[in-house]
């Protein structure tokens, strides 16, 4: 990449890609999962927000929604499923991420490849009861 003068959204996203690249090595040497996140830029300073999370023995991030959905999931009648596993939402197969208790309306969080989603708890207790 050359060298940038100013900020823009593109060059941003350019340079976001190259960092998750930079810090795969470090992700491998200590056992963690690093996610660059958001981003806040003017025209020759940007600041980007890195997360960086435990792993299980399986690769995947221990993140705070993911503890707590193992915390709630009997209180809701939802103890047949933990994070990771397969749910159906409207017939569309998504993975369960965890639970966010600061949103009352919709705590479940869950992705598949295009993206992150939530939805109640209603609502996953009807569409994985069927």
């Amino acid at each position: 990449m050359k060298n940038l003068t100013e900020f823009n959204r593109n060059n941003i996203k350019a340079l976001r890609v190259e960092m998750d690249k930079a810090m795969q090595s470090i992700s491998k040497k200590y056992g963690i999962a690093i996610q660059t996140g958001n981003a806040s830029f003017s025209g020759n300073e940007v600041t980007f927000k890195v997360k960086a999370n435990t792993t299980s023995t399986d690769g995947t991030a221990i993140t705070a929604e993911a503890k707590q959905f193992e915390l709630e999931k009997r209180l809701h009648g939802l103890g047949h499923l933990s994070v990771g596993d397969t749910i159906y939402i409207q017939g569309s197969p998504y993975t369960l991420n965890g639970f966010n208790r600061r949103a009352r309306k919709a705590p479940i969080q869950f992705s598949n490849h295009k993206g992150n989603y939530k939805c109640s708890i209603q609502m996953l207790t009807n569409e994985n009861s069927k």
